[in-house]
């Protein structure tokens, strides 16, 4: 089995997960399904081919290379196979759309799409094989509508961005995405040894006495991580992917594909080994900085000759989180996003600055100014 969808089993519509109500709706009947009730539903199927080289670059290529438009496709524009330098793709994936057969092309990472013809959403389930399953997926809580709402609130706050950036274009581009993450977890014992100094000072007879009392200090704490969360996606950006964050894990639920029905997945391309040497120098960064913080308090000084920490119960999760973004090229030729996290709806964003509005801005301004200091100048002459 490579591709599925779920198919509504009162209309065969297609479902997706829907936001308010917490279940997999139908966008024809209106019908509402639970996960359980999903598990149940046998889902249509269809299966891949993998293709690389010629017959990949000419997917890839599309119609401007003598394709037939029908033929070749890419899922999703903004995850398209052909590269900006114009260079072969490695290998990719040829799906049949399980509900209308058209052939969809997808790279090695993106896992859940739609249908370029029939619009309707499909999961890539090969791509889940293994070590490459998410454990779990925290589901999207805010939906199209509520997050284009916060887009456009967002916008009229900020001032001289070209047009284009918020286009409808543009709005049709506005993506919702399980991007892949690493979860560390672990318990950190930590302990600190020294000295600490408490240091005095009174004056008696006119002069200036300093006593200091010295404390050895051994110190000892423990520190439980839960949720030290790192994007495992190579080609995402980090600063988009990881600005969003926080996002509530308690929430999290096993994963099951019916979720990614009507988003966009995309699967790790980074094994936590990878990952392993900065978080674990950054936990031990942090327990470390906040022990001896604990052991310096009500001394004015502390010479510490012992500061380390062990781990114990260390577990990595790899889940899916959901965010809702949009990039912007700019006439700059840098690449410009918006995001919002798609449960709690906390935003970030990168603006690109329309360069006619601020010189209309600057000639608003300038002109009546110079027209002025002239008359001034003539009266004064």
């Amino acid at each position: 089995m490579a591709v599925l969808t779920y198919k509504c089993p009162n209309c065969d519509g297609p479902l997706t997960w829907d936001a308010k109500k917490e279940k997999f709706v139908c966008d024809y009947c209106g019908s509402a399904f639970t996960e359980s009730e999903l598990a149940a539903l046998a889902p249509a199927q269809a299966e891949a081919k993998e293709i690389e080289g010629e017959e990949a670059e000419a997917f890839a290529a599309g119609p401007a290379n003598g394709a037939s438009a029908m033929d070749f496709t890419t899922a999703d524009p903004s995850q398209g196979a052909q590269t900006a330098s114009g260079s072969k793709p490695a290998k990719m994936r040829r799906y049949n759309c399980p509900s209308c057969g058209a052939q969809i092309v997808t790279d090695d990472t993106t896992a859940a799409t739609s249908c370029y013809y029939c619009h309707n959403p499909i999961v890539l389930m090969d791509k889940f094989d293994g070590s490459f399953n998410p454990d779990y997926v925290v589901p999207f809580a805010i939906d199209r509508e509520k997050a284009l709402g916060i887009f456009k609130d967002w916008v009229k706050q900020h001032k001289y961005i070209p047009k284009d950036f918020y286009s409808d274009h543009q709005i049709e581009l506005f993506s919702g995405v399980y991007f892949p993450y690493w979860v560390y977890q672990a318990k950190i014992h930590g302990v600190v040894e020294g000295q600490g100094n408490i240091t005095t000072e009174r004056d008696f007879n006119g002069m200036r006495h300093v006593d200091t009392e010295v404390y050895r200090i051994d110190k000892a704490g423990d520190m439980e991580i839960k949720d030290l969360s790192r994007i495992a996606l190579a080609k995402a950006s980090k600063v988009l992917c990881e600005s969003v964050m926080p996002f509530e894990l308690d929430k999290m639920k096993k994963f099951s594909p019916g979720y990614l029905q009507g988003y966009i997945a995309e699967v790790r391309d980074i094994d936590k080994e990878q990952l392993a040497p900065s978080i674990r120098e950054e936990v031990d960064s942090y327990a470390l900085e906040r022990l001896k913080e604990s052991a310096s308090e009500g001394f004015n000084s502390v010479e510490l000759t012992k500061a380390a920490t062990s781990v114990a119960n260390e577990n990595y999760i790899y889940a899916l989180m959901p965010v809702w973004t949009l990039t912007y090229k700019g006439n700059d030729g840098k690449l410009y996003y918006f995001s919002i996290n798609g449960q709690t709806g906390k935003t970030v964003g990168e603006l690109p600055t329309d360069s006619r509005s601020l010189l209309f801005l600057f000639l608003k301004v300038f002109i009546p100014m110079f027209i002025a200091l002239l008359a001034l100048f003539r009266f004064v002459a």
